[in-house]
């Protein structure tokens, strides 16, 4: 069992990648070698992005001498000798596989920032209970219009299709989709965390908040985690990725998104003191 497991559960294009660069060095946390491992949501989501890695990662080994191997697995895998790499590669996929990817690091959190976990049904929350004595999850909402239309952006990036080719008519059903709407959905994913889990082992934060103080929000993580605190220099805090191509979406899609999203807005409004002050100005 992991003793202290610290999860980034989403939501999907709200800066998660951002903030495992800032985090992936500290010296008490501890990822497996990758920023998300998307384990639940392969159990629970039928979601293939884990076996996608896993074949990946096969592939190239594959292609790979062993000498190079052992350079390559050194850095993303702390060391660990290319057989087990191989091993864990290989095995089947269940909670002890989940917990073992952990068992080298030494530190005092494991760590796993899947944006898809957002989505888990029930089941997938209280099996995370199941794989540690301790969690602490930390969930980062934006703009859930804006959210969307990132996603959009890089949507299409991943098909290596120019967004400005896309007819309006394909545009309008990927802003209607499922696989749109339910991460910027985020009430839902709100509601189940306060459910599953007591409030001191959760916390929320605004992208825009974020994003406009950036190393208070770093403090926060860590007074959250109880760990130390990290200075960071102001070139990585300001440094940029996983950065989608700007597109000017049409007043029309900006209209159907918002109204569609209405439900999270008006939830947010009620569950949050306060939101930021930039939301619901799409």
């Amino acid at each position: 069992m992991i003793k202290n497991l610290f999860l980034c559960v989403g939501a999907q294009k709200a800066g998660t990648t951002w903030l495992y660069a800032q985090l992936k060095d500290h010296p008490e946390i501890g990822f497996s070698g990758v920023k998300e491992v998307h384990y639940f949501n392969t159990l629970y989501c039928d979601s293939i992005l884990l076996t996608r890695r896993k074949v990946n990662e096969l592939e190239r080994i594959l292609k790979e001498k062993r000498s190079a191997l052992e350079r390559y697995f050194s850095n993303v895998s702390s060391g660990k000798p290319v057989n087990k790499v191989i091993h864990e590669l290989l095995s089947p996929v269940n909670d002890q596989w989940y917990i073992k990817l952990f068992s080298h690091s030494g530190k005092k959190y494991a760590a796993d920032f899947s944006p898809e976990y957002a989505l888990l049904p029930d089941a997938g929350f209280e099996n995370i209970k199941r794989v540690c004595q301790n969690k602490k999850i930390l969930f980062i909402m934006r703009d859930p219009v804006d959210r969307a239309k990132s996603a959009m952006r890089y949507f299409f990036e991943m098909q290596n299709t120019d967004i400005r080719d896309v007819t309006r008519e394909e545009l309008v059903e990927l802003a209607y989709s499922d696989m749109i709407i339910e991460k910027s959905s985020y009430h839902v994913t709100v509601q189940k965390l306060q459910e599953h889990f007591r409030p001191e082992d959760l916390l929320f934060l605004f992208y825009e908040d974020l994003m406009r103080n950036k190393q208070k929000a770093i403090n926060q993580i860590t007074d959250f985690l109880e760990v130390a605190a990290v200075a960071l220099p102001e070139e990585r805090l300001e440094r940029k990725v996983n950065v989608t191509h700007d597109f000017d979406f049409s007043n029309e899609i900006d209209k159907k998104l918002k109204a569609k999203l209405k439900d999270t807005y008006d939830a947010l409004s009620a569950r949050f003191s306060k939101l930021p002050e930039s939301w619901g100005q799409a």
